[in-house]
């Protein structure tokens, strides 16, 4: 293949299509094909590349605390969680109408893998996501309010198609938690969606956030078009600490 082809194929950026020409000329050659057909193969391997690299740049964009997918999901260990429920939000008809998703239950149980996998698909289907947990949110707002940056940072949480803010309920909040939460959900509310997840009872975020008139607030939006999703059972992490014990121990007796 001609160095100036390669050039050209640079100069237009189409370094996807770079990758694959020479196998496809070898294949066009082979097995005859058309000029359309070889053009709408060589196309096709350009949109494909330009996809992956899309999804890549969003996923590191959307700042996941790690790449959680459904496929990667343990199903068997908690019988209880319905995956046709979890494969409906992943198919993305909730971000298309602007609603919400509250993922409940104790700790370990698969609520930040299922919400985070649920957001990656969305990242697949061309949306943008932002992912931050409750302790990320406030220290964002604290730190570029003390600097006067509040009006940025807010735009950084309205802007994406969805908002995923994790772990809710883990400890107390501090002061005025309340008022950048109810911001967020206020200016989101019917507009974008968000997914949240808590560790505790709604009942105790008025507790948590240390202002039982602003989590009513929050509440009340939030929930009005969400999608609950409670999950009871044992810890993921918990069952996987208990193997690691297991295998030790049998370790050692056959030492």
């Amino acid at each position: 293949m001609k160095d100036s082809l390669l050039g050209s194929l640079k100069t237009l950026r189409l370094s996807g299509l770079s990758r694959t020409l020479e196998v496809r000329l070898q294949e066009a050659r082979a097995n005859g094909l058309s000029h359309e057909e070889f053009l709408e193969l060589i196309l096709q391997d350009e949109l494909v590349i330009r996809r992956e690299r899309r999804i890549e740049r969003r996923t590191k964009a959307a700042r996941f605390r790690g790449l959680k997918t459904l496929e990667d999901f343990d199903w068997t260990f908690n019988p209880s969680i319905k995956r046709k429920d979890i494969y409906d939000l992943a198919a993305g008809h909730f971000i298309r109408e602007a609603r919400d998703v509250l993922f409940i239950g104790p700790p370990g149980v698969g609520k930040s893998h299922l919400a985070q996998a649920i957001a990656y698909e969305a990242i697949k289907m061309d949306q943008t996501v932002f992912y931050r947990s409750i302790f990320d949110v406030v220290r964002d707002f604290m730190r570029d309010e003390a600097f006067a940056g509040e009006d940025k940072t807010l735009q950084k949480y309205l802007k994406p198609d969805l908002l995923l803010i994790d772990d809710m309920g883990l400890k107390a909040l501090p002061e005025r938690s309340g008022e950048y939460l109810f911001e967020v959900i206020m200016r989101r509310y019917e507009n974008r969606s968000t997914i949240m997840t808590s560790n505790r009872p709604i009942e105790e975020w008025g507790k948590l956030i240390g202002d039982v008139p602003a989590a009513t607030a929050i509440l009340d939006r939030f929930l009005h078009h969400a999608h609950i999703i409670a999950i009871t059972g044992r810890s993921y992490r918990l069952k996987d600490q208990a193997l690691k014990e297991n295998a030790c121990a049998l370790e050692q007796k056959g030492m």
